[in-house]
């Protein structure tokens, strides 16, 4: 079992997740997420600011697991 999930985000999905606003991220199912998420475990959920160095902001969350949804006509994990 992994420990954390690594998500980066741009900051205005950032800011609205800091402020509350928004409480689940979307990542399209295909190969390279299904690879990360589908089926595994985690404890941690990691969101981060931006891709940079180790000063960037995030937020360590409890992993509540995902569900699948439909949008714009493709699956995505729906992760709270």
């Amino acid at each position: 079992m992994r420990d954390t999930l690594y998500l980066i985000v741009v900051k205005e999905v950032w800011d609205r997740i800091i402020s509350g606003d928004k409480t689940i991220e979307y990542r399209e199912c295909g190969e390279y997420w299904d690879k990360r998420i589908k089926d595994r475990h985690y404890n941690y959920l990691r969101i981060t600011n931006g891709y940079g160095n180790d000063t960037r902001p995030y937020v360590l969350l409890r992993y509540l697991g995902y569900d699948i949804v439909e949008r714009d006509g493709k699956p995505h994990y729906a992760i709270p």
